[in-house]
Protein backbone atom coordinates (compact mmCIF):
# COMPACT_ATOMS: atom_id res chain seq x y z
CA UNK A 1 0.00 0.00 0.00
CA UNK A 2 1.67 3.33 -0.97
CA UNK A 3 0.71 6.22 0.74
CA UNK A 4 -1.50 8.47 -0.36
CA UNK A 5 -0.46 11.99 -0.96
CA UNK A 6 -2.14 14.98 0.96
CA UNK A 7 -3.96 17.47 -0.67
CA UNK A 8 -3.24 20.55 -0.16
CA UNK A 9 -6.17 23.05 0.92
CA UNK A 10 -4.96 26.63 -0.73
CA UNK A 11 -7.55 27.70 2.11
CA UNK A 12 -5.51 26.37 5.20
CA UNK A 13 -2.18 27.56 3.91
CA UNK A 14 -3.54 31.23 3.56
CA UNK A 15 -4.89 30.76 6.92
CA UNK A 16 -1.89 29.19 8.62
CA UNK A 17 0.64 31.77 7.53
CA UNK A 18 -1.89 34.85 8.47
CA UNK A 19 -2.13 33.73 11.38
CA UNK A 20 1.71 32.97 12.32
CA UNK A 21 2.38 35.90 10.38
CA UNK A 22 -0.25 38.20 12.22
CA UNK A 23 1.17 36.64 15.50
CA UNK A 24 4.91 37.69 14.25
CA UNK A 25 3.83 40.94 13.19
CA UNK A 26 1.60 41.98 16.44
CA UNK A 27 4.38 41.06 18.66
CA UNK A 28 6.95 42.69 17.05
CA UNK A 29 4.84 45.97 17.03
CA UNK A 30 4.51 45.57 20.55
CA UNK A 31 8.29 45.17 20.80
CA UNK A 32 9.03 48.06 18.89
CA UNK A 33 6.16 50.18 20.39
CA UNK A 34 7.68 48.88 24.22
CA UNK A 35 11.31 50.24 22.85
CA UNK A 36 9.89 53.89 21.45
CA UNK A 37 7.45 54.44 24.58
CA UNK A 38 10.55 53.57 26.95
CA UNK A 39 12.59 55.76 25.34
CA UNK A 40 15.49 52.39 24.79
CA UNK A 41 15.53 53.55 21.19
CA UNK A 42 16.00 57.43 20.82
CA UNK A 43 12.81 59.01 18.39
CA UNK A 44 14.27 60.76 15.20
CA UNK A 45 11.27 62.97 16.22
CA UNK A 46 11.31 63.82 20.08
CA UNK A 47 7.76 62.97 21.02
CA UNK A 48 7.45 66.31 22.86
CA UNK A 49 7.34 67.81 19.62
CA UNK A 50 4.63 65.81 17.84
CA UNK A 51 1.67 67.43 18.94
CA UNK A 52 2.75 70.63 17.50
CA UNK A 53 3.60 68.86 14.06
CA UNK A 54 0.36 67.28 14.25
CA UNK A 55 -1.37 70.06 13.69
CA UNK A 56 1.06 71.67 10.48
CA UNK A 57 -0.06 70.45 6.92
CA UNK A 58 2.33 66.92 5.80
CA UNK A 59 4.61 69.07 3.70
CA UNK A 60 5.66 71.13 6.60
CA UNK A 61 5.17 68.48 8.69
CA UNK A 62 8.22 66.67 6.68
CA UNK A 63 9.82 69.88 6.65
CA UNK A 64 10.01 70.61 10.87
CA UNK A 65 10.58 66.92 11.30
CA UNK A 66 13.20 66.35 8.94
CA UNK A 67 11.34 63.29 7.80
CA UNK A 68 12.09 60.99 4.94
CA UNK A 69 9.94 60.44 1.51
CA UNK A 70 9.08 57.57 0.14
CA UNK A 71 11.03 54.52 0.65
CA UNK A 72 14.11 56.68 2.39
CA UNK A 73 12.41 56.03 5.64
CA UNK A 74 14.04 52.43 5.88
CA UNK A 75 17.56 53.81 6.58
CA UNK A 76 16.14 55.42 9.67
CA UNK A 77 14.79 52.02 11.24
CA UNK A 78 17.51 52.40 14.52
CA UNK A 79 15.17 54.72 15.65
CA UNK A 80 12.39 53.91 17.87
CA UNK A 81 9.61 55.91 15.98
CA UNK A 82 10.66 54.30 12.73
CA UNK A 83 11.10 51.14 13.80
CA UNK A 84 7.50 51.36 14.77
CA UNK A 85 6.72 52.11 11.20
CA UNK A 86 8.27 48.81 9.94
CA UNK A 87 6.05 47.22 12.04
CA UNK A 88 3.14 48.79 10.39
CA UNK A 89 4.76 47.92 7.25
CA UNK A 90 4.66 44.56 8.57
CA UNK A 91 0.96 44.49 8.66
CA UNK A 92 0.37 45.92 5.19
CA UNK A 93 2.79 43.47 3.65
CA UNK A 94 1.33 40.09 5.10
CA UNK A 95 -1.73 39.79 2.81
CA UNK A 96 0.79 39.83 -0.04
CA UNK A 97 3.25 37.30 1.72
CA UNK A 98 0.30 34.63 2.06
CA UNK A 99 -1.10 35.25 -1.35
CA UNK A 100 2.74 34.89 -2.93
CA UNK A 101 2.63 32.04 -0.24
CA UNK A 102 -0.50 30.47 -1.66
CA UNK A 103 0.35 30.33 -5.34
CA UNK A 104 2.17 27.22 -5.07
CA UNK A 105 -0.87 25.61 -3.19
CA UNK A 106 -3.01 26.07 -5.84
CA UNK A 107 -1.12 24.83 -8.36
CA UNK A 108 -0.37 21.76 -6.92
CA UNK A 109 -4.24 21.06 -6.63
CA UNK A 110 -4.68 21.86 -9.89
CA UNK A 111 -6.58 25.30 -9.29
CA UNK A 112 -4.09 26.59 -12.08
CA UNK A 113 -6.30 29.44 -12.45
CA UNK A 114 -6.43 30.45 -8.60
CA UNK A 115 -2.49 30.60 -9.06
CA UNK A 116 -2.55 32.73 -12.39
CA UNK A 117 -4.76 34.95 -10.57
CA UNK A 118 -3.44 35.12 -7.43
CA UNK A 119 0.18 35.74 -9.00
CA UNK A 120 -1.14 38.46 -11.10
CA UNK A 121 -2.50 40.10 -7.50
CA UNK A 122 1.41 40.19 -6.23
CA UNK A 123 2.75 41.64 -9.10
CA UNK A 124 0.07 44.35 -9.16
CA UNK A 125 0.65 45.06 -5.26
CA UNK A 126 4.56 45.00 -5.83
CA UNK A 127 4.00 47.47 -8.61
CA UNK A 128 1.91 49.81 -6.51
CA UNK A 129 4.84 49.20 -3.73
CA UNK A 130 7.06 50.92 -5.80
Amino acid sequence: MTPRSKAVDPQEVYARWLERGARFTFAFALLSLALYLTGALEPLVPLDDLPRLWTLSAADLRREAQAPSGWDWLRFVRYGDYLNQLGISFFALLSLVCTARVIPAFAKSGERGQAVLAALQVIVLLAAAL
